[in-house]
């Protein structure tokens, strides 16, 4: 069936601690829910180490190997706890002692012992918390009103990096390095122009030392630099690419892993620092997730293509850790450019294997809106493929990977210019005879469910059916209800609050265009969700239900995501069952086994 393909086990990158690399813990869904294992390399056994009845997202390995540390959302609302176990067997204790429970903004641990975590409390607060080590409470080292983000630690725990939005763009940081006392001991900032962020796997500091590895975009795409936070000397590193590059620091710290990422497809490069020699190494034609260098040399990288799920693969091409069982290849993609006056919008096609165009075709809108997608693995729009219908993926203004004057080029009219790139893309494809213009569905999840809410309400002429999943339906009270880090974003999105600027929310939201929708909709939304929060998307759905609209909401008991793959896969049911039942469509063709 179609939805298992948003079933199959997921894999991910192992981590490990700086001083025992040879112990491994890696996130993994073999039970259904998303769970922490540890991983013997040498018996090829997994051990699993956790048993969160939501599942778990963020954990690490302290640099000796010996606990396991992880954050616990008891409930699916995003505010948790950090806890820790040791690795040999024992009860998870509360790892930072005399912390409330809050959002994680960051971990990071000691070979001391000594532990920094980011924390923003329920009134929007975020502290910097120090647990010394053999201290029975932590400490606030460093604390603000506006956004933080921890960085890292450096090897020595001499410095403390802070990711800080004083300005009020959190997607702009500035850093600031502290010490242990809450000393300052440098800042950089490209505010306004741009901003400064760290690569989330691994640490942003040099091996042994206070360098800091960081992402910049003055050339108006993310690049690496170095700085020293002490004698305030910046480095750019260029290296040639043409696309997104962002890198991490080899363990002996001599070189830096490059993740080069252009047209939805991915490259690995070493770049020596002494010299500048750039190599490529040798990864297939796709998508890599995620990538950490081995004290070996060698490069352990999760890849996966729009054909075949994720892999964990070495430099030799061995995959150490993949899918159990037989893989079914899913369609493969093909990048559609898109002429739209004067710009180009990156389309990425898949259609089914059986079947003629024009074909009813799904145009699957990705969420964040700063991500992208590509040439990877996407059990939905696997799932779509196998049940008949084109999928259509388009990386609107807003997405990741096509500039950072792309990505920022939404602000202006937040949601307009999003659904104006997804409108040509759906004439182009209509245009060349493959989209049929009476079956056209507009789907998606949390920044994609929302354009898809305000796309059936601006656009009523464009769309047969539409999908909306963790969806914004009122934005003036989503902004109420929302994570306070959410608000910062919309701050900065609409250049204040809806206090200050309603028109311009208003105009953003698609409860304003409620009158227009005219397109079956089915909603669904978690119970716990706190980035879409279910009052404001209830609102929503009555007053198209008000209006007489063939609307469906279906609540379930999750937060914004889940880490339950059978939450992924009844929502991929309903939707499927959905769609038939209002515009019809091919049958399923084949079995899925993955």
């Amino acid at each position: 069936m179609p939805v298992d393909r948003c079933n199959a086990p997921a894999v991910e990158l192992p981590f490990w601690g700086r001083l025992r690399p040879e112990v491994c813990a890696l996130r993994g869904n073999a039970t259904g829910t998303a769970q922490f294992y540890l991983w013997d390399r040498a018996g090829g056994g997994i051990r699993q180490l956790t048993d969160a009845p939501h599942g778990v997202e963020l954990g690490l390995l302290d640099p000796a190997g010996r606990w396991l540390w992880w954050y616990h959302d008891e409930d699916g609302t995003e505010r948790g706890s950090w806890m820790r176990a040791p690795l040999r067997g024992g009860p998870a204790v509360p790892a930072l002692p005399g912390v409330p429970p809050g959002t994680p903004e960051g971990l990071a641990v000691g070979a001391s012992g000594l532990a920094v975590a980011g924390i923003t409390a329920a009134d929007g607060r975020t502290d910097i918390h120090l647990l010394r080590a053999g201290a029975d409470r932590a400490e606030v080292l460093y604390g603000a009103d506006t956004p933080l983000y921890l960085g890292g630690l450096s090897d020595d725990e001499a410095y403390v990096l802070v990711l800080h939005a004083e300005h009020g763009d959190p997607q702009r940081p500035s850093l600031r390095v502290l010490g242990p006392d809450g000393a300052l001991v440098g800042e950089l900032s490209d505010w306004p122009h741009g901003g400064l962020h760290v690569v989330p796997y691994g640490s942003p500091f040099l091996p042994g030392g206070r360098l800091v590895l960081a992402v910049h975009t003055r050339g108006g795409r993310p690049a690496p630099l170095l700085w020293d936070p002490v004698t305030a000397e910046v480095r750019e590193i260029d290296t040639g690419l043409p696309g997104d590059v962002r890198a991490h620091f080899v363990p002996d710290g001599t070189a830096l892993l490059l993740h080069h990422r252009i047209h939805g497809r991915s490259e690995l490069y070493r770049y020596r620092l002494a010299d500048g020699h750039l190599e490529r190494l040798p990864v297939p034609r796709g998508t890599v997730h995620t990538a950490a260098a081995r004290p070996d040399g060698d490069c352990w990288y999760t890849f996966s293509s729009a054909t075949a799920p994720a892999v964990l693969r070495d430099l030799a091409g061995r995959e150490l850790l993949s899918v159990p069982g037989p893989v079914v290849p899913a369609a493969p993609v093909t990048e559609v450019p898109v002429p739209h006056g004067e710009l180009t919008v990156p389309v990425f096609l898949s259609v089914p294997d059986t079947g003629e165009a024009p074909y009813p075709t799904v145009f699957l809108l990705h969420g964040g809106p700063h991500t992208a997608d590509g040439d990877e693995y996407n059990g939905p729009a696997a799932a779509w493929n196998d049940a008949g219908y084109a999928v259509a993926r388009v990386n609107y203004r807003g997405s990741a990977e096509n500039g950072t004057a792309w990505q920022f080029g939404h602000r202006e009219a937040v949601g307009h210019t999003e659904l104006s790139d997804v409108a040509a893309a759906r004439a182009h494809l209509v245009a060349s005879g493959l989209a049929d213009p009476d079956r056209c569905v507009l789907a998606g999840s949390s920044w994609g469910g929302y354009l898809t809410l305000l796309g059936l309400g601006t656009q009523p002429g464009l769309w047969a059916c539409g999908l909306a999943e963790g969806a914004v339906g009122d934005y003036p009270a989503a902004y109420r209800e929302q994570l306070h880090s959410l608000r910062w974003v919309d701050r900065a999105m609409f250049g204040g609050t809806p206090d200050q600027v309603p028109e311009r929310y208003a105009a953003a939201s698609p409860h304003t265009y409620a009158d227009a929708v005219r397109a079956p909709l089915l909603v669904l939304a978690g119970d716990r969700d706190a980035r879409c929060p279910v009052g404001q998307i209830e609102s929503y759905v009555r007053a198209l239900a008000a209006r007489g609209a063939d609307v469906d909401l279906r609540l379930r008991s999750t937060g914004h995501a889940s880490a339950r793959a059978e939450v992924g896969a009844d929502a991929m049911s309903a939707q499927i069952a959905f769609v038939r039942s209002r515009i019809g469509g091919p049958a399923p063709t084949r079995k899925q086994d993955a």
